[in-house]
Protein backbone atom coordinates (compact mmCIF):
# COMPACT_ATOMS: atom_id res chain seq x y z
CA UNK A 1 0.00 0.00 0.00
CA UNK A 2 1.62 3.95 -0.35
CA UNK A 3 0.05 6.71 0.36
CA UNK A 4 -2.26 8.27 -1.79
CA UNK A 5 -1.68 11.62 -3.91
CA UNK A 6 -5.26 13.42 -4.13
CA UNK A 7 -5.72 15.59 -6.75
CA UNK A 8 -5.09 19.55 -5.78
CA UNK A 9 -7.27 20.84 -7.65
CA UNK A 10 -10.52 18.48 -6.54
CA UNK A 11 -13.00 19.87 -4.08
CA UNK A 12 -15.80 18.18 -2.95
CA UNK A 13 -18.53 19.69 -0.63
CA UNK A 14 -21.42 17.26 -0.53
CA UNK A 15 -21.08 15.70 3.38
CA UNK A 16 -21.50 16.75 6.80
CA UNK A 17 -18.03 17.51 7.99
CA UNK A 18 -14.68 18.45 6.05
CA UNK A 19 -10.91 18.23 6.00
CA UNK A 20 -8.64 20.49 4.40
CA UNK A 21 -5.16 18.54 2.81
CA UNK A 22 -2.97 21.32 1.90
CA UNK A 23 -5.43 23.53 -0.78
CA UNK A 24 -7.57 20.25 -1.25
CA UNK A 25 -11.00 20.58 0.51
CA UNK A 26 -12.88 17.18 0.80
CA UNK A 27 -16.22 16.73 2.42
CA UNK A 28 -18.17 13.45 4.00
CA UNK A 29 -20.93 12.02 5.60
CA UNK A 30 -18.70 9.30 7.53
CA UNK A 31 -15.02 9.74 9.59
CA UNK A 32 -13.74 6.66 7.69
CA UNK A 33 -14.66 8.35 4.11
CA UNK A 34 -12.72 11.67 5.39
CA UNK A 35 -9.64 9.23 6.32
CA UNK A 36 -10.16 7.66 2.53
CA UNK A 37 -9.03 10.89 1.59
CA UNK A 38 -5.95 10.72 3.13
CA UNK A 39 -4.85 6.75 2.91
CA UNK A 40 -6.62 5.90 -0.29
CA UNK A 41 -10.55 4.67 -1.60
CA UNK A 42 -9.10 1.08 -0.85
CA UNK A 43 -9.99 1.96 2.44
CA UNK A 44 -13.44 2.35 1.89
CA UNK A 45 -13.32 -1.24 0.10
CA UNK A 46 -12.45 -2.89 3.53
CA UNK A 47 -15.14 -3.84 6.34
CA UNK A 48 -12.93 -5.98 8.52
CA UNK A 49 -12.31 -4.11 11.50
CA UNK A 50 -9.47 -5.85 11.85
CA UNK A 51 -7.86 -5.36 8.65
CA UNK A 52 -9.08 -1.54 8.97
CA UNK A 53 -7.02 -1.34 11.94
CA UNK A 54 -3.90 -2.52 10.11
CA UNK A 55 -4.30 -0.76 7.42
CA UNK A 56 -4.16 2.64 8.97
CA UNK A 57 -1.28 1.32 11.30
CA UNK A 58 0.43 0.69 8.12
CA UNK A 59 -0.27 4.72 6.74
CA UNK A 60 0.47 5.72 10.31
CA UNK A 61 3.67 4.16 10.06
CA UNK A 62 4.43 5.68 6.48
CA UNK A 63 2.93 9.10 7.34
CA UNK A 64 5.21 9.05 11.03
CA UNK A 65 8.54 8.12 9.31
CA UNK A 66 7.87 10.84 6.50
CA UNK A 67 6.95 13.43 8.80
CA UNK A 68 10.28 12.26 11.12
CA UNK A 69 12.49 12.77 8.17
CA UNK A 70 10.85 16.44 7.03
CA UNK A 71 11.74 17.46 11.02
CA UNK A 72 14.96 15.76 10.45
CA UNK A 73 16.14 17.79 7.89
CA UNK A 74 14.96 20.99 8.73
CA UNK A 75 16.48 20.38 12.24
CA UNK A 76 20.10 19.89 10.31
CA UNK A 77 19.07 22.83 8.19
CA UNK A 78 18.64 24.94 11.28
CA UNK A 79 21.89 23.53 12.98
CA UNK A 80 19.74 21.83 15.69
CA UNK A 81 21.19 19.00 14.82
CA UNK A 82 24.99 18.53 13.71
CA UNK A 83 28.15 16.70 14.19
CA UNK A 84 28.01 17.57 17.91
CA UNK A 85 24.61 15.70 18.38
CA UNK A 86 25.19 12.42 20.23
CA UNK A 87 24.66 8.70 18.10
CA UNK A 88 21.98 7.70 20.41
CA UNK A 89 19.86 10.79 19.38
CA UNK A 90 20.77 10.53 15.74
CA UNK A 91 19.82 6.55 16.13
CA UNK A 92 16.49 6.75 17.50
CA UNK A 93 15.51 9.91 14.79
CA UNK A 94 16.51 8.12 12.10
CA UNK A 95 14.90 4.67 13.13
CA UNK A 96 12.27 3.01 11.08
CA UNK A 97 9.31 4.42 13.47
CA UNK A 98 8.65 0.13 14.06
CA UNK A 99 11.91 0.23 15.80
CA UNK A 100 12.59 3.50 17.29
CA UNK A 101 13.43 3.96 20.96
CA UNK A 102 13.84 6.80 22.88
CA UNK A 103 13.70 5.18 26.50
CA UNK A 104 11.96 6.26 29.29
CA UNK A 105 11.57 9.97 27.99
CA UNK A 106 12.83 11.98 24.74
CA UNK A 107 13.99 15.24 25.97
CA UNK A 108 15.66 16.60 22.65
CA UNK A 109 15.04 19.86 21.43
CA UNK A 110 13.96 17.95 18.14
CA UNK A 111 10.28 16.21 18.22
CA UNK A 112 10.34 12.17 17.69
CA UNK A 113 7.73 11.31 16.01
CA UNK A 114 5.88 7.63 16.82
CA UNK A 115 3.12 5.57 16.14
CA UNK A 116 0.82 4.98 19.78
CA UNK A 117 -0.46 1.54 18.77
CA UNK A 118 3.45 0.43 18.85
CA UNK A 119 3.50 0.77 22.45
CA UNK A 120 1.90 0.10 25.78
CA UNK A 121 -0.43 -1.05 26.41
CA UNK A 122 -0.73 -2.40 22.66
CA UNK A 123 2.70 -4.09 23.16
CA UNK A 124 4.99 -5.06 25.36
CA UNK A 125 7.22 -1.33 25.04
CA UNK A 126 6.80 1.27 27.52
CA UNK A 127 5.13 4.35 25.97
CA UNK A 128 7.88 7.14 26.50
CA UNK A 129 7.55 10.82 27.58
CA UNK A 130 8.61 13.72 26.50
CA UNK A 131 8.91 15.90 23.19
CA UNK A 132 6.46 13.18 21.19
CA UNK A 133 4.63 13.76 18.97
CA UNK A 134 1.69 10.66 18.27
CA UNK A 135 -0.22 9.68 15.53
CA UNK A 136 -2.76 7.34 16.74
CA UNK A 137 -4.14 4.74 14.64
CA UNK A 138 -6.55 3.26 17.15
CA UNK A 139 -10.01 4.11 14.96
CA UNK A 140 -11.01 6.98 12.17
CA UNK A 141 -11.55 9.93 14.58
CA UNK A 142 -8.13 9.18 16.81
CA UNK A 143 -6.74 9.05 13.62
CA UNK A 144 -7.91 12.56 12.02
CA UNK A 145 -7.06 14.20 14.70
CA UNK A 146 -3.49 12.85 15.41
CA UNK A 147 -2.66 13.99 11.53
CA UNK A 148 -4.84 17.24 12.69
CA UNK A 149 -2.18 17.54 15.47
CA UNK A 150 0.79 17.40 12.88
CA UNK A 151 -0.62 19.93 11.28
CA UNK A 152 -1.13 17.81 7.47
CA UNK A 153 -4.81 18.27 8.37
CA UNK A 154 -7.31 20.73 9.07
CA UNK A 155 -10.48 19.53 10.48
CA UNK A 156 -13.45 21.61 9.17
CA UNK A 157 -16.87 21.76 10.12
CA UNK A 158 -19.28 21.77 6.53
CA UNK A 159 -21.34 24.58 7.91
CA UNK A 160 -17.76 26.33 8.41
CA UNK A 161 -17.21 26.03 4.61
CA UNK A 162 -21.01 27.08 4.15
CA UNK A 163 -20.67 30.67 5.69
CA UNK A 164 -17.25 31.33 3.88
CA UNK A 165 -18.42 30.21 0.48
Amino acid sequence: MSIWTPDPTETTRDGQFSIRIGSREVSADRNDELLAAVIGEEYLEEDDRELLFLMRLEQAILIATAVQESIVAGAVQREDLDSTTDEDTWSTLLAGRESADPGPRWDSPVPLVLVSSLFSPFTGRERPTGNIAWIDPADDVSMLDSLQGLGLIEIVEHEDLAVGQ
